[in-house]
């Protein structure tokens, strides 16, 4: 009793909105800490920082999402995941943008109430490829792997047939996704949320953060799983998950937007082609994507947008992409609970529709919920630089913030989604060419998502590193190349050598070997027949001997 009366002081200091809350929620609201763990994503051209309660890359102090790595450009200044929805008919909302935050180190317990003391939760523990190539040199289990949180609901490979149990012995394993994977367990209940002044859900959200050490486009790319289950005793309707994004490529002021509805993904690219105390000349473009999402509620809406509407098992995809940019007003920054969820069903905030042309409000009467739609290479449609088919005026944009949604389902109580986005950078010859090399890598993507739910480390691969070649040796670039079907390799040989060629994807798995065996001095071609792959990038690799060379081969449809 002493709980909920304090429980519901608290309440009555937050206004009107809190006095509708059932005494039991109140109940169940916590007195924790703001959580303080940070950790380094890293990733062969990305270095990220994230934190345990919500927020990405930024947390009052510098922003931190540099890449390339080592570069001292930073391409995003912030980025939030939120989650809103109905619980008997009222807005509950999980969410921010420059914070206070709304989630607190720890899960909840089965009657979903907060830890008492949140702080014991307050880290961000890893697992990477050191861990498990250490393992099988030395047969040692590293501290990561000791102390791997099962128990919190950290995700486990089983090993020894036993469901529910963490054993190293028995072969059971932590998930590496990637090269190196962080993890986090995280609440709404441990304390008053007080940026959306919204009552809160009633879940855990557990996150798995992960990359590539893979020199080539997947190692521009870093991947974010969230896995939210709902402790609740009722369930979450008409509910939508988002990703909140400020990107700063380089230089703040001079970023647009752009939004492509089939690859399910919202951008920020530069305006121009220099990007002043930035990237300079040919600055990149970065987008989000979802490459996984949940099945739909049956809302009459083509949410995956493949032309059919409500079909079994239908994603609920890419549901809306907003931009929009400081300040408030029916246009700005989201300044509460209600606004951004708005925002999250694709319309203002003060809930009109976004319509097609210019900026995306009273200009047409056909609704829309992708803003920016059009394709910035051709400048045809709508984009920033063509507001109308009838003008081609641009738009100014400076400081941009952007969101992409998914939705609308349901949670039932006990149940658990999973949300897997991918945040893409890619530089090409100019600010435009960077956008179509990122819709290229993101095309690539979307075609086999569940590729990148999988480890790069690779049993038996444990190599030395090579010795400094004391001969010239030939290994030229397949041609053609692209290619579409058959691609042909050369290579020559000074002397006697053990040779093998083998065909690799980008996540090192093996596809095909080539030549394999000794041969003599000589020049030799191999034919690779590569129309069964999916379009996208592989990697030929050559050994001779001891020395190691590769080459990247593209197919395409």
């Amino acid at each position: 009793m002493k709980h909920a009366a304090a429980s519901l002081f608290r309440a009555l200091l937050l206004g009107s909105l809190w006095l509708a809350m059932p005494l039991a929620a109140i109940a169940q609201i916590g007195t924790c800490e703001d959580g303080t763990a940070e950790a380094y994503l890293e990733t062969a051209n990305v270095r990220a920082r994230v934190y345990n309660t919500g927020p990405l890359f930024w947390k009052g102090a510098q922003n931190f999402y540099e890449v390339p790595k080592d570069g001292g450009v930073h391409a995003l200044f912030a980025s939030h995941m939120v989650i809103g929805g109905l619980i008997d008919g009222r807005l509950h909302m999980a969410a921010s943008t420059y914070g206070p935050y709304e989630f607190w180190p720890g899960p909840l317990d089965a009657e979903g109430n907060p830890p008492a003391d949140c702080s014991q939760y307050d880290r961000i523990w890893e697992i990477n490829n050191d861990d498990f190539v250490q393992l099988e040199r030395d047969s040692v289990f590293s501290s990561n792997m000791l102390n791997w949180p099962w128990h919190l609901g950290a995700p486990v490979v089983d090993g020894d047939g036993v469901p529910n149990n963490y054993n190293l012995e028995g072969g059971d394993r932590p998930e590496l996704l990637g090269h190196q994977t962080l993890w986090w367990v995280m609440n709404d209940r441990g304390n008053e949320p007080t940026w959306s002044e919204l009552n809160p859900i009633g879940v855990d959200v557990r996150v798995s953060a992960y990359g590539f050490d893979i020199l080539s486009e997947i190692g521009d790319i870093t991947f974010y799983r969230y896995s939210i289950l709902n402790k609740n005793t009722r369930p979450l309707t008409e509910a939508f998950f988002g990703m909140w994004a400020d990107p700063d490529l380089g230089n703040a002021s001079d970023d647009y937007f752009g939004s492509d509805s089939l690859l399910h993904m919202g951008f920020a690219y530069n305006e121009d082609n220099l990007d002043e105390s930035g990237y300079e000349e040919q600055p990149p473009a970065i987008g989000y994507t979802f490459l996984k999402t949940p099945n739909a509620d049956v809302d009459l809406l083509d949410n995956n947008h493949n032309g059919r509407i409500d079909e079994p098992n239908e994603p609920a995809s890419m549901h809306a992409a907003v931009m929009f940019l400081g300040g408030g007003g029916v246009q700005g920054d989201p300044g509460d609970g209600n606004e951004l969820y708005t925002y999250l069903k694709g319309q203002w905030t003060d809930g009109q529709p976004f319509t097609v042309g210019g900026y995306g409000r009273d200009y047409s009467d056909t609704p829309t919920r992708f803003l920016y739609s059009g394709d910035p290479l051709t400048q045809s449609f709508w984009t920033p630089f063509r507001l109308t088919p009838e003008s081609e005026q641009a738009r100014s944009m400076g400081d941009v913030r952007f969101m992409i949604s998914s939705g609308p389902f349901t949670l039932s109580p006990g149940e658990s989604k999973d949300f897997l986005v991918a945040i893409v950078w890619a530089q090409g010859n100019d600010h435009l060419d960077s956008v179509r090399k990122l819709k290229t890598i993101v095309a690539n993507l979307q075609a086999s998502p569940d590729s990148y739910l999988s480890s790069g480390y690779q049993p038996g691969l444990i190599e030395p590193l090579p010795p400094e070649p004391s001969f010239v040796l030939g290994f030229d670039q397949n041609f053609p190349n692209p290619f579409s079907s058959y691609t042909t390799l050369r290579y020559s040989l000074p002397k006697t050598m053990q040779v093998r060629l083998a065909i690799y994807d980008i996540l090192g798995r093996e596809l095909a070997v080539l030549s394999e065996g000794t041969q003599e001095a000589g020049v030799y071609s191999q034919v690779f027949d590569g129309s069964r792959l999916a379009p996208g990038i592989y990697y030929a690799r050559m050994q001779l001997d001891h020395l190691q060379f590769s080459k990247k081969l593209v197919r395409v449809p």
